[in-house]
Formats: structure tokens, C-alpha cells, sequence
């Protein structure tokens, strides 16, 4: 398989990625886990404190995620 079928393929994949994702990758994954909950989906979950830390999303103590 090529990098870039492998690269895809993990992304749509809902497990904890190996590395920490980069600021382009966090962007992607929040996109693409959309319908996926913080709470179940663990490449959402990175991706979100990747924004959070970046100062790119602000969380909302006031929401339940």
C-alpha cells in the first residue's frame, strides 16, 4: 500500500494516534470524527487537546462532551 492510503487509513481510524498530531492533522481529524463523541473516540479526543493546547479551540466548561 502506498504512505498516503496508509496515512488516510489510519486517520479515519478511531484509536489514539501513535504520535501526537500535528495542528493540520488535529484540524483533519475533527473533521472527519464529526459524528464521534470526546468520550468514545480516542483520535478525536487527541485531536481536540492538540487544538485546546494550541489555543486553536477553547473549551466550553459549560457543555458536556
Amino acid at each position: 500500500m502506498s504512505d498516503l492510503l496508509l496515512e488516510l487509513l489510519a486517520g479515519a481510524a478511531h484509536v489514539e494516534p501513535a504520535e501526537p498530531l500535528t495542528l493540520d492533522l488535529a484540524h483533519t481529524a475533527m473533521r472527519v470524527h464529526r459524528d464521534c463523541t470526546l468520550d468514545t473516540c480516542r483520535r478525536k479526543a487527541a485531536a481536540y487537546r492538540a487544538l485546546v493546547q494550541a489555543g486553536r479551540l477553547v473549551s466550553d466548561s459549560s457543555r458536556q462532551h
